[in-house]
């Protein structure tokens, strides 16, 4: 579902979707109905919180690949206006050449300008988790006038939504996936015994480590599971298989 970008200095900052599989297949069909709309371009970005980094974030586009490198390599999703919109504020966004005339982003207006991208549209949209998503629609052409907007925003916003609930969704469960996989031996330990019914003392006896410790172990479990407590977390691993 995602892989990092090769030539990205601090992969923690971007990711890009797997060029894969189905999701793959989903947003090809996406990029057909935007061009039916008059936008050569689409791109869904997926931002979400991150403890070490503030934001992580996950694209995906038809861009031209040259600038899809370009973009992370120089963290542009760090200054990017349409971003900071995103994150902001549930309302779209039109956007031209001007929303790019701070000197603070001469780099990327330059950048944007090179692969002819003049004028777009974003619709944030927000999830309950506290991530959001950002569907991008782009085009060489002419600007976006009024009456254009008038008439082709409810199908702008329908794509917006099936592209989000799609790819949001796939990555929920990927991010899901990933934290379980690091789930370590002694953390599924405390749960297979917290599961048979074994308090943290009495786990810390049965495993020769300190109370604390336990502790630590299933405190890491119940992030890692996103469990609201031990015996939610209990619950989710037996649901999961992950304690056969």
């Amino acid at each position: 579902m995602v892989a990092n970008a090769a030539d990205v200095p601090n992969p923690g900052l971007a990711y890009l979707l797997d060029a894969g599989g189905p999701e793959r297949d989903f947003f090809d069909g996406a990029v057909l109905g935007a061009r039916s709309l008059g936008f050569e371009y689409l791109a869904y970005l997926i931002g979400v919180t991150d403890p070490d980094t503030g934001w992580r974030y996950v694209m995906t586009s038809n861009y031209p690949l040259a600038w899809q490198q370009r973009y992370l390599r120089r963290g542009y999703h760090g200054i990017d206006p349409m971003i900071r919109h995103a994150r902001d504020a549930d309302t779209p966004l039109v956007w031209s050449r001007e929303l790019f005339a701070a000197e603070s982003l001469a780099a990327l207006a330059q950048d944007t300008l090179s692969i002819g991208l003049n004028h777009g549209w974003v619709q944030p949209l927000h999830d309950a988790s506290g991530g959001f998503g950002m569907l991008t629609l782009a085009r060489r052409g002419g600007p976006l006038d009024a009456d254009e907007i008038k008439s082709k925003l409810p199908m702008m916003q329908w794509l917006a939504r099936v592209v989000h609930q799609r790819l949001f969704g796939e990555f929920q469960s990927w991010q899901r996936n990933e934290s379980i996989n690091r789930l370590t031996e002694r953390e599924l330990g405390c749960l297979r015994l917290a599961a048979e019914g074994s308090t943290a003392a009495e786990i810390s006896v049965i495993t020769g480590v300190g109370e604390r410790t336990v502790n630590f172990h299933m405190a890491n479990a119940i992030s890692k599971l996103g469990a609201a407590n031990k015996t939610h977390a209990v619950a989710l691993a037996i649901r999961l298989g992950l304690l056969d």
